[in-house]
């Protein structure tokens, strides 16, 4: 990071974070449930905009087969096929880019985090901040109370007493070795986990058929991604992947509600019988957007078709005119 975005970044994100921690910690004398309960606090915080995305990803999806029709009919005229992609975009009222703006918030927030962990406990654990140094840096002063009985050379207490093998939160979560891969915990292996549901849970039930190979390539990513969390996002402090576990589980119950089980019926067969609020909707929505689209794509040809009608009948008239 540039050394001059520093001090802004660490004003307005990392050290706002360490402050809720240390507050959140004072209550519950847990690090890891401080965790938890400031990844509920930012997720209800920016419950609008993490629920435009769901809302948008759902508008998409519903909009996935009469996107498709377009394609068929409009794929050799790239002009007018984006045309009529904005058209239809405008008039359902979607943002196609709206699933991806709440993204400039949780990552971020994602960094943030772990660089919070960074500096209260060290990565190393050699160059963690004492409480003296939270106090006089880092700790606004109403919150100063609440590490008013440590001594000043003390450090936070970063163990999460209710995971046993999490001694402190600022140190990666390698618990067992794996040939291929290293240390690894099961920290790593569930937000991964949980990660595919989420991501699987976010994909249409009855997904339209699609010869695009950017959306198969995207699609494709859904099962690639938690492979890739778990290879190469190891060795983050253990406290960013109970925000990261915290905040996905946040995720899967919004989406539940929003856009219901998507295709982990496919994986968990009897999820299939058990409704969500979101199937009727989204169902009635699906057949609205294919009948607007079959319509929208039907009139041209029919005013054209009309128009030639209108002008051979005309001339037919006049025509009979002329013979009186």
């Amino acid at each position: 990071m540039l050394d001059f975005l520093l001090p802004v970044w660490n004003t307005f994100l990392v050290h706002p974070l360490i402050n809720l921690l240390i507050l959140a910690d004072y209550f519950v004398k847990d690090f890891g449930l401080a965790v938890v309960i400031v990844t509920v606090a930012i997720r209800l915080a920016l419950f609008p905009v993490f629920r435009a995305q769901v809302r948008s990803s759902r508008a998409m999806q519903e909009l996935a087969p009469a996107m498709n029709d377009i394609k068929k009919k409009f794929g050799n005229d790239r002009a007018k096929l984006q045309q009529e992609q904005m058209k239809l975009y405008q008039e359902r009222g979607i943002n196609p880019i709206g699933g991806c703006l709440p993204m400039l918030v949780f990552f971020p927030v994602l960094f943030a985090m772990y660089a919070a962990f960074q500096q209260v406990g060290g990565l190393s654990g050699t160059h963690a901040l004492t409480v003296e140094q939270l106090r006089d840096m880092v700790l606004w002063p109403f919150l100063q109370f609440t590490v008013a009985d440590m001594p000043p050379d003390a450090h936070i207490d970063l163990a999460a007493h209710w995971l046993p093998w999490v001694q402190n939160l600022a140190q990666p979560d390698h618990v067992i070795t794996l040939p291929a891969i290293g240390g690894i915990g099961p920290l790593p292996i569930i937000s991964a986990l949980l990660q595919l549901v989420a991501s699987i849970q976010a994909l249409p039930r009855n997904p339209a058929q699609t010869d695009d190979p950017t959306q198969r390539t995207m699609q494709s990513m859904t099962y690639y991604l938690p492979l890739i969390t778990i290879v190469f996002f190891k060795d983050l402090a253990s406290g960013v992947f109970i925000y990261y576990i915290t905040t996905t589980i946040f995720q899967i119950i919004q989406q539940y509600f929003v856009m219901g089980w998507g295709q982990l019926p496919r994986f968990i067969p009897p999820l299939a019988n058990i409704p969500t609020p979101a199937d009727k909707t989204m169902r009635a929505r699906e057949r609205a957007a294919i009948v607007e689209a079959e319509h929208d794509m039907e009139e041209p040809e029919a005013v054209a078709a009309s128009g030639r009608g209108g002008n051979g009948g005309g001339g037919r008239r006049r025509g009979r005119r002329r013979k009186r």
